[in-house]
């Protein structure tokens, strides 16, 4: 029995119905199956037919850039496209698309407004054209501006003509200057001189010096603007000449049932474009809390220019896949011996190729079993209002990431908030800002600007330095997670300096130094240092150290110290290293305990008074003590 071959999926507008066989009374009407297929293939057929015989309606539109999404290494960029859309099929070409867009990761999208209309334009599919275009030297606008470059050396030529002119005319003057002034003079004149007429002839050389003059600046200025003009549209036709003259189009293809407005939205993704996190953290001067200025330093050479733009910042990298890499097995044998194989034969490589083709059998094995294939086709979207991803028109070309970077895209299409979650944050600024294409400068722009919550404390190292650095405990009490970045420093309105912004979540605590403060000082000394015989009998060698350092508080206030030094830690249960004799006890900071001290490290939590200053500056004491056996020798102890 001879079946139908038409295509029951072939795409048809939204406005035709498939005809459908009706009848009266279908309990009374007897027809062998294969007649009722032949029914409806004939039915399909026709409907199919219907579609492809409507005509096609091409419009081309470069749209504007509205949205942009930047990336820490990328872009996302949205056109809009607004067009009056008769009925019937619409092919709309989105032109002039940047170098380096991709065309597998276009996603094209239909905006219906607060109230879907059934009746609206719906979205077929969206495809990637790439077109070889006029070079640039017979293009039009290669010729106008060959033209000008011509004009311009003409008018340069000139220009230094009329100054060889010049030259020559100054020459002349001084000449005639020269025989005025020798036939006024007591020995060159002669008994018919005319004094009255020497005198205005170096009158009319003074008039014509000053022309000469005027009109030199004059040409000079002329050379100097020509020469500039000259050099700006070299570089421009440098710059032209070698730029790819392809031509890069989104074609969007739009099903209108009726006479519609069409508002569309294209998304490409581009790279050249970057932005990183810059922070500016100001202490009071009186101590009392600290501000943080969350800034973007934007930067972009995609070569579009982004004009009075909505900008969002996200910390995602579409860049990267979406998830981790597979675990590779490994295999172990027994190692079998290479040997050379006689030219022309291929069985000496025992232990080479054959096992690494075993090797790889096996693990293509493991990936396809862990990693169901997946076809690649054109793009399209079918008839609903919703997005759709274009092809490159190569199967294959595109990575195994186009789907994760193209589901980045879809979230993009929608309408974007500040908001954290899960492993990204986006920041969508609350104004618009133009970006030019220029990667040789960044623009700086506010993220945000909150007030952490903020304890200060001196920290204080003698062993390395006798200056005290203030020291700022933060919290970030913001919703925004802080990206590692530079942050300039500012105590009050004096800047301290730069240091190096970690990554903080929300909630988490980091620290901040605002420099040396000159009013806090705190010295070290080796009060005594002893060794001599120890133990039972004097069978060890015991040496005996007494620290002091003192904490000098010009500040006029109580301040909170963290005194840091150390003692040695010994490594062989021949040697016994002791503390004894602390002033003040050593911290209770639970990290401390569990980190630090362990390794040596001595830390205080002191509180200086205000009265601790010069002859009473606040001591902090404390002995270490090193016992060995005679027989052996030890390494070095530093001080």
């Amino acid at each position: 029995m001879a079946l139908c071959t038409c295509d029951p999926v072939a795409p048809y507008p939204a406005h035709r119905r498939i005809p459908v066989l009706v009848f009266d009374r279908p309990a009374t009407i007897r027809r062998p199956a294969s007649s009722l297929l032949l029914l409806a293939c004939a039915a399909l057929t026709a409907a199919t037919a219907s579609a492809q015989d409507l005509p096609t309606q091409t419009i081309s539109d470069a749209g504007t850039i509205d949205r942009v999404v930047i990336y820490p290494t990328s872009a996302a960029v949205t056109r809009v496209i607004h067009q009056d859309l008769a009925q019937g099929l619409w092919i709309v070409r989105v032109t002039n698309l940047p170098a380096g867009v991709n065309g597998a990761q276009l996603q094209a999208k239909v905006r219906s407004g607060d109230a879907p209309n059934p009746s609206g334009p719906r979205l077929l599919g969206v495809e990637f054209e790439e077109t070889p275009g006029i070079e640039f030297a017979g293009s039009k606008e290669g010729i106008d501006l060959a033209e000008r470059l011509k004009e311009a050396r003409r008018r340069l030529e000139f220009t230094k003509q009329d100054q060889a002119q010049l030259a020559t005319r100054s020459a002349h003057i001084d000449q005639v200057s020269a025989r005025i002034t020798a036939n006024a003079t007591a020995d060159g004149g002669t008994a018919k001189a005319d004094p009255a007429k020497a005198i205005e002839g170096l009158a009319w050389v003074n008039a014509e010096k000053m022309r000469v003059i005027e009109m030199s600046r004059t040409l000079a200025q002329r050379e100097d603007a020509v020469t500039k003009e000259i050099a700006v549209l070299e570089q421009t036709m440098a710059q032209q000449g070698s730029a790819g003259r392809t031509q890069r189009t989104a074609v969007v293809k739009i099903a209108a049932p009726q006479a519609t407005p069409l508002d569309l939205d294209l998304t490409y993704m581009v790279p050249k474009a970057s932005w990183a996190p810059a922070y500016s953290i100001r202490a009071a001067g009186d101590r009392s809390g600290a501000t943080i200025e969350y800034d973007a330093m934007i930067a972009q050479r995609t070569g579009e220019e982004w004009k009075d733009v909505r900008v969002s910042l996200s910390t995602a990298d579409p860049v990267r896949a979406a998830q981790p890499s597979e675990v590779e097995p490994v295999y172990v044998d027994i190692e079998q011996p290479m040997y050379a194989g006689v030219p022309g034969d291929s069985s000496g490589m025992v232990g080479g190729m054959e096992m690494g083709e075993e090797k790889y059998k096996d693990q293509a094995k493991f990936r396809r079993a862990g990693k169901p294939g997946r076809s690649r086709g054109p793009g399209g979207g079918g008839m609903g209002t919703g997005g759709a991803y274009g092809s490159a028109g190569e199967p294959g070309a595109a990575d195994d990431n186009d789907g994760e970077q193209g589901a980045v895209l879809e979230q993009l299409a929608r309408a974007a908030s500040v908001s954290e979650a899960g492993i990204a944050a986006s920041f969508e600024l609350p104004r618009r800002i133009s970006v030019p294409s220029d990667g040789t400068r960044s623009q700086r722009t506010r993220i945000a600007s909150f007030e952490p919550d903020a304890k200060f404390v001196y920290a204080a190292q003698p062993l390395v330095t006798d200056s005290v650095f203030l020291r700022g405990d933060l919290t970030n009490a913001s919703a925004f997670q802080l990206l590692p970045g530079t942050a300039q420093v500012f105590m009050g309105g004096d800047f301290i300096g730069e240091t190096a912004m970690p990554s903080v979540a929300p909630k988490s605590d980091f620290k901040v130094f605002f420099g040396p403060d000159r009013a806090v000082r705190a010295t070290r000394e080796v009060m005594s240092k002893v060794t001599g015989a120890a133990g039972l009998f004097g069978g060890s060698i015991a040496t005996t150290w007494n620290y002091r350092i003192k904490l000098d508080n010009g500040t006029g206030r109580d301040i909170a110290v963290e005194l840091l030094d150390r003692r040695a830690v010994s490594r062989n249960e021949k040697v016994e290293i002791k503390i004894a004799d602390l002033s003040s006890p050593l911290s209770k900071d639970a990290l401390y305990a569990a980190g630090p001290q362990k390794t040596g490290i001595l830390r205080w939590d002191i509180s200086v008074p205000a009265s601790a200053r010069g002859p009473a500056a606040l001591p902090v004491t404390w002995t270490v003590q090193a016992t060995r056996a005679k027989d052996i020798e030890i390494t070095a102890l530093p001080d």
